[in-house]
């Protein structure tokens, strides 16, 4: 009986031109997903964002995460031409703090610069006044490339960084940012920020004369990035008092009932807080203030170094705070990364 059950299959197999082995002939493998295609020899880095270095190319994957936060953007020159204001170290800008989020339109990621200058309550007339007065800045239309490896949006990000986002060339007055010529120097994605540094080479056609570049046809500044998600905390902002000089942080309020002025000027300040239980007078904080001296400084200054920071605690005593900063020394067989915000 299993023998007349075989034949027979085999037969009606036969009638129909199909072998034993034609549906493993057959069968095509399934294709790739476009983004393998797209990510071919890419380096990727998973952190605070996933991020895909392929040659000169930038990706991110783009997902809730990232649509629904703000992040905080600080640029610096990583290393200089030896002039004034492209020193290695330096702070870039010199305006607003650049607070961006992402907007997803159609097939598109809009980077956008929040308007961090004006504001009033939220659900009040004013507000909707400020909504219809004032706008945040949209820099750039970004195409979405594929869906990502993790199932979020792939993002061509390299027209961002790969040009000139800092406006360098404003003070190199007659170059002009060359693609062709920068490339990235460095990419480190950690769980709560994003490092990259490209080394842009601006060009010019070589009639400015600058003592510490070898040729002006072409000068390359090291720029950095650090992105990271901006924490929600219970810091409390401090007004300031005209009697005494701060920083300050100034924003527009148009909820303000003032006879004067509707400005609202803060202090830039640490952030400190009491420990449960603390009395009056003074306490060390909650959490100190931390300052670590890099590995790579030179044995002969971190003396110095470590002294000067911590003086700034006399200060803080006659506020009421004991020991709030410390100093601390990276050890110099340490292996984690102080580029790591944590």
């Amino acid at each position: 009986m299993n023998r007349f059950v075989i034949r027979a299959l085999v037969s009606l197999c036969a009638l129909c031109g199909v072998t034993a082995n034609s549906s493993a002939q057959d069968a095509k493998p399934a294709a790739a997903p476009p983004h393998a295609a797209i990510l071919k020899d890419a380096k990727s880095y998973t952190g605070l964002m996933t991020v895909h270095q392929k040659g000169q190319s930038l990706f991110i994957e783009m997902g809730p995460a990232e649509y629904n936060n703000e992040f905080i953007v600080l640029i610096s020159i990583a290393k200089g031409i030896g002039q004034t204001p492209l020193l290695g170290g330096y702070s870039w800008g010199f305006g607003d703090d650049w607070v961006w989020s992402f907007r997803k339109i159609d097939d598109k990621v809009h980077v956008i610069r929040r308007n961090v200058r004006f504001r009033a309550s939220k659900g009040t007339p004013e507000a909707t006044a400020v909504g219809n007065a004032y706008t945040d800045s949209i820099l750039f239309s970004l195409p979405i490339v594929a869906a990502g490896p993790r199932g979020g949006d792939l993002v061509d990000f390299t027209p961002v960084f790969m040009g000139d986002l800092p406006q360098i060339s404003q003070v190199l007055s007659g170059f002009v940012f060359a693609r062709d010529r920068s490339n990235w120097s460095a990419i480190k994605a950690f769980k709560d920020n994003v490092e990259l540094q490209v080394a842009a080479t601006y060009a010019s056609g070589g009639q400015a004369e600058i003592d510490t570049v070898a040729d002006t046809r072409g000068v390359t500044v090291n720029v950095h990035y650090s992105i990271s998600r901006i924490p929600q905390t219970a810091y409390q902002p401090r007004l300031a008092d005209d009697r005494v000089g701060y920083f300050l942080t100034v924003v527009k309020d148009f909820s303000k009932q003032s006879d004067r002025d509707q400005f609202v000027r803060y202090v830039n300040r640490w952030h400190l807080e009491k420990p449960p239980g603390a009395g009056e007078g003074p306490t060390p904080p909650k959490q100190p203030v931390i300052f670590w001296i890099e590995k790579t400084v030179p044995f002969k200054y971190r003396a110095a170094v470590r002294d000067g920071i911590a003086e700034w605690n006399k200060a803080f005593e006659a506020a009421g705070w004991i020991n709030a900063i410390e100093v601390r020394q990276q050890p110099d067989n340490a292996e984690w990364d102080p580029e790591d915000i944590n």
